[in-house]
């Protein structure tokens, strides 16, 4: 599953057909009720920094997230979706467009990426206000542990002081939670519940950022 050539040929068949979105776990309806509520508890960030809250979707693939968020948030944001598939980044400009799609604030900002979520060049240290990850480090992990770290330890990097990781994965909380202080989130990791399809568990870890980490860029 996190084989690059892989996910390209999944993306492009699904993008001869129509450039609908595809989520293989949790729509953004899934998980509204998590999301909206926890970006209005940023609205002090929001006023500290004068600017919309700055979203960053890490393998976003073709998840109606970040258009879920554009288009529901009434608070301004300016979302970032990330994917290293250029045929997932290009089905999703493509949709935007199709699909005239309005944000419900209008200083808000969606934009599509191709780029590498283990290595955020260009991406400034404590810039970022909400990280998600959905699936993402569950399909690196799949090829051992070092770059679903990588991974980890540059959302944590981007995150601004009192910013927030969220991870949404059906892994159980013993084995995600060493996993998440293993690479570095440290004990300030709490998680839910969001829901339950097919007999399978889906959750929610949040990480507060509470330190300034090295590495800066």
């Amino acid at each position: 599953m996190g084989s690059s050539s892989l996910w390209d040929k999944i993306y492009s068949s699904r993008r001869s057909k129509d450039s609908s979105h595809f989520d293989w776990f949790c729509s953004y309806k899934d998980l509204e009720d998590l999301l909206l509520p926890l970006i209005h508890e940023m609205v002090p960030l929001m006023k500290q920094a004068e600017k919309p809250l700055h979203v960053l979707d890490l393998g976003c693939g073709t998840s109606d997230i970040g258009l879920g968020l554009f288009r529901e948030s009434h608070l301004p944001l300016w979302i970032s979706c990330i994917d290293r598939s250029k045929p997932a980044i290009l089905a999703m400009r493509e949709r935007v467009i199709q699909d005239a799609v309005t944000p419900k604030h209008p200083d808000s900002h969606l934009e599509y990426i191709e780029g590498d979520v283990t290595d955020l060049q260009g991406v400034r240290s404590g810039s970022i206000s909400l990280v998600l990850d959905k699936g993402t480090s569950d399909s690196l992990l799949r090829s051992g542990t070092e770059q679903a770290q990588r991974l980890v330890h540059e959302a944590l990097r981007v995150l601004q002081m009192g910013g927030k990781l969220v991870q949404l994965t059906d892994e159980d909380p013993d084995a995600r939670l060493h996993f998440l202080e293993r690479a570095g989130a440290g004990p300030s990791v709490t998680f839910h519940d969001i829901a339950q399809k097919d007999g399978i568990m889906y959750y929610a870890y949040i990480v507060t950022q509470k330190k300034h980490l090295k590495g800066e860029r």
